[in-house]
């Protein structure tokens, strides 16, 4: 198919699919009174979920950069909050250097102006997706 334009809308869907961005009416039975009687009908509900390669669980490995505010260095087993995509979790992670020939060392602490590699357990995430970590949440060290 050169040109999908050409196509008429039902076709055009049926390869293509549903486009980003389109709208969808969504109908949910047996829903509680009280849920209905509290919604705030100016905000918007979102309904989502997480894709088949993300339901499994195993090794993660991000690059890590010190934030120049945080003043103290994170240091390996030191529990870390991690926000992955949609999920949040607790986990203990390991930090390492790369060393030639694609080999890693494993170090105490974070470097104070590199980055470094930081291997944890979790659910998996695609590729290149954002990983934020959290040391301390609310002043309390977690």
């Amino acid at each position: 198919m050169d040109n999908l334009n050409d196509l008429d809308e039902v076709t055009r869907l049926e390869i293509e699919g549903f486009k980003a961005g389109t709208y969808l009416k969504l109908e949910v039975r047996n829903v509680p009174f009280e849920i209905t009687k509290n919604i705030d009908p100016y905000s918007p509900i979102l309904v989502g979920g997480i894709g088949f390669e993300e339901e499994n669980v195993g090794f993660m490995q991000a690059r890590l950069k010190k934030h120049s505010w945080h003043k103290k260095s994170l240091k390996t087993r030191d529990p870390l909050i991690v926000s992955v995509g949609w999920r949040r979790y607790q986990t203990r992670p390991i930090y390492a250097q790369e060393v030639g020939d694609n080999r890693l060392r494993p170090i105490h602490c974070t470097p104070e102006h590199e980055d470094c590699l930081e291997m944890f357990w979790g659910p998996l995430a695609p590729p290149n997706t954002g990983v934020v970590a959290i040391h301390n949440l609310a002043g309390r060290k977690v």
